[in-house]
């Protein structure tokens, strides 16, 4: 009774807060962090910690699902030769660059310090998804943009899991081998998650009910989900996958009024989670702060060396690759405002706390004791 009591309280406190968000132009997701942290840090208030199968197998699928519907074929077409650029070259690159300054700064050793950058190494779809529509920012810049978002998480969660196993074999690496598995996870991913959208067309299809629509669409992420981790591959790279499949064929699926139904109801699971998700991070990081170790006192400084890393990063991947496109696009000048919003829009969100949330506690022989 108390976590569900926990958990409406979370709701309401979400659903008033984002009211004030949108009154006072300020991004919901922040001010949820800030709310839930001055809670946090009231007298008599219990330590809140978050399970990782609760943000991963509970909250990710469907967030994933409802932002990879949003893009159709024809749209990404136009875009996926920048979108490969930067959701594999730029998630590499970040996750190597926070790696090399976290094992320079803090006493983590190299294999953790790259697990830590494959967790911050992508952005937040929906909350960058937001952002672009706030600027009102190109169509094909908006497309790219969240299509990035998407694919990188994929990327990001895939090398995350790579990581995780070279830090916990605790044995020199085989680039070769942590290829393989990349691929193997990626790839497997795609396979199971295009399936699930072709299953879940025919069956679509075939049915004309709502309530049995609405059903279907908000089990689809969890069943490409669990299926594509069922068989050791990568689960978000499945839900991308069906996502983007049956986005682009929903006017072929379904009538104008089931669809506008569906919109309706995935409007408001997304709102919920989002606002419970962003709520427990303020909720649970005094309690995450107070359980570091000793050796770790200056962390304030070691997370903004890894957040101008990052940005730093991107700023080089970017301000190349937007003027490389305005000159294939015929612009007459390079524009640097659009790169510029670019670089601040790698907002990281709901997908690196889930990665956060599952790195292992390994013992110094390399057994695995716990999650956190």
């Amino acid at each position: 009774m108390r976590s569900v009591g926990t958990v409406l309280l979370l709701v309401v406190l979400a659903t008033a807060v984002a009211t004030g968000a949108r009154r006072w132009r300020i991004p919901a997701p922040s001010l949820l962090v800030i709310v839930g942290l001055g809670v946090a840090l009231m007298p008599g208030v219990p330590e809140i910690r978050v399970s990782p199968d609760v943000i991963g197998l509970v909250v990710l699928p469907p967030l994933l699902y409802a932002s990879a519907e949003e893009l159709s074929w024809r749209e990404l077409r136009m875009v996926w030769k920048p979108v490969g650029v930067l959701a594999v070259g730029l998630v590499l690159a970040s996750a190597a660059a926070v790696g090399v300054v976290v094992s320079a700064l803090t006493p983590l050793s190299w294999q953790m310090a790259f697990v830590l950058g494959a967790v911050l190494a992508s952005t937040d779809p929906v909350a960058v998804t937001a952002l672009g529509r706030r600027l009102a920012l190109p169509p094909r810049v908006q497309v790219l943009v969240q299509a990035e978002s998407l694919f990188n998480d994929a990327t990001s969660l895939v090398l995350f899991r790579v990581a995780v196993g070279v830090a916990v074999a605790s044995s020199a690496v085989s680039w070769g081998s942590a290829g393989g598995e990349f691929a193997l996870l990626a790839g497997g991913g795609t396979v199971i998650g295009a399936g699930v959208a072709l299953l879940v067309g025919v069956i679509r299809r075939r049915t004309e009910d709502p309530v049995l629509e609405t059903v279907i669409a908000l089990v689809t992420p969890y069943a490409a989900y669990v299926l594509a981790e069922s068989a050791h591959t990568s689960g978000v790279t499945s839900v991308v996958v069906a996502g983007v499949v049956l986005g682009g064929r929903g006017d072929r699926l379904t009538d104008a009024r089931i669809r506008l139904q569906l919109h309706a109801v995935y409007g408001t699971v997304v709102f919920l989670l989002e606002s419970v998700v962003f709520s427990l991070i303020g909720l649970a990081l005094p309690t995450l702060i107070r359980e570091l170790p000793e050796g770790y006192g200056l962390w304030p400084l070691h997370a903004l060396a890894v957040a101008a890393t990052l940005i730093a990063v991107r700023m080089v991947w970017l301000f190349p690759l937007s003027a490389l496109m305005q000159r294939k696009g015929g612009a007459p000048g390079a524009s640097w405002r659009v790169p510029a919003v670019l670089t601040w829009a790698g907002t990281r969100g709901v997908v690196p706390l889930a990665a956060a949330l599952s790195i292992p506690v390994v013992a110094a022989d390399g057994t695995v004791l716990d999650q956190r």
